[in-house]
């Protein structure tokens, strides 16, 4: 049975988590940070920080220090109050059984359990502080956070599918790391866009995308704080359409960074691409057979196109110190 948020709800609480892992009372954090932090989508993240805004949880400042912060101390701001931001009070309106055998107009059989349940729901929801999710958060980022019996299924293994890669890049770990922070890491979308178009071409596999998707595409980079852990530096990043609809594959993951020696440095790149199957051109009408086979095709793809990047993204570093 599906219990999960809706998709805004979801969003609302991955950006109060990023700006909690953030908070210090005074820095501003700005929209491609959140976005990159939790793989919000970017053209929705000012969105639900309006949402934010207009509940008196989030404000904004304009200029170049500028962005988002809390109003007050996560230890202050209950997940209920998060919810209740996008989703409004969080009671039941609609009857249990309305595609149902409800022959009542105000009360059902289920009126009294669900009124019930949404209570306990909200109780346990106003006791939950966002400082403990930004906690768990930071847990989980570690590894130090014990799996639940039950974990849920991350991914949709139809659209997303996992990469990874490593290289050596000839200059230091600081080097590296000011060369991908330069402009915000807006750079990154070239090799990335030139990686996509010449492994699509190279296997033969335009015919799965749109004119449309591969005309000129514009991207948008997202990076999120740099987090230090231990011998390594992990900075999130994710590489997306401009525009929310754009058919282009939408890449969410990690930059990590340790030194190989003083003047080495392994880069290794860990995530996952996402793409969109109802923009494939006959994939809605593919037997299991055929969406099978589509899939094997992208597995593929996306990690050909990880591989490209990766050597690019190394290239020109290496020609830039």
């Amino acid at each position: 049975m599906n219990l999960s948020l809706s998709k805004k709800a979801d969003y609302l609480i991955k950006a109060g988590i990023a700006l909690a892992r953030a908070y210090d009372g005074d820095t501003y954090v700005k929209v491609r940070q959140i976005a990159a932090e939790m793989a919000i989508p970017r053209s929705y993240t000012p969105q639900i920080l309006d949402a934010l805004i207009q509940h008196r949880l989030v404000e904004s400042r304009a200029g170049k220090t500028g962005g988002y912060r809390l109003t007050k101390d996560p230890e202050a701001i209950t997940v209920l109050e998060l919810l209740e931001a996008g989703e409004g009070p969080l009671n039941p309106v609609n009857c249990a059984l309305s595609n149902g055998p409800c022959r009542w107009d105000t009360v059902c059989p289920m009126h009294e359990v669900m009124s019930i349940a949404v209570n306990r729901f909200r109780e346990t929801m106003q006791a939950e502080l966002l400082s403990e999710l930004a906690s768990r958060d930071l847990l989980l980022e570690r590894g130090e956070l014990r799996l639940p019996e039950n974990p849920h299924v991350r991914s949709d293994p139809a659209r997303d599918f996992s990469v990874s890669g490593s290289a050596l890049i000839e200059a230091s770990r600081s080097e590296v790391l000011s060369q991908l922070q330069l402009r915000d890491g807006e750079w990154l979308s070239a090799p990335m866009l030139s990686a996509a178009k010449n492994v699509i071409a190279k296997e033969g596999l335009g015919y799965l995308f749109t004119a449309k998707a591969l005309e000129n595409p514009v991207l948008e980079v997202n990076l999120g704080y740099v987090h230090e852990q231990g011998a390594f530096i992990n900075i999130p990043v994710t590489i997306e359409g401009a525009k929310a609809k754009q058919e282009v594959p939408r890449f969410v993951g990690n930059i990590s960074l340790s030194s190989a020696d003083d003047s080495k440095t392994l880069c290794e790149i860990n995530g996952r691409f996402e793409f969109n199957l109802g923009n494939i051109p006959g994939s809605q009408t593919m037997d299991s057979q055929g969406l099978r086979t589509l899939q094997i095709q992208l597995d593929l793809l996306a990690a050909r196109i990880c591989e490209d990047f990766l050597v690019e993204l190394c290239s020109q570093i290496e020609s830039r110190v």
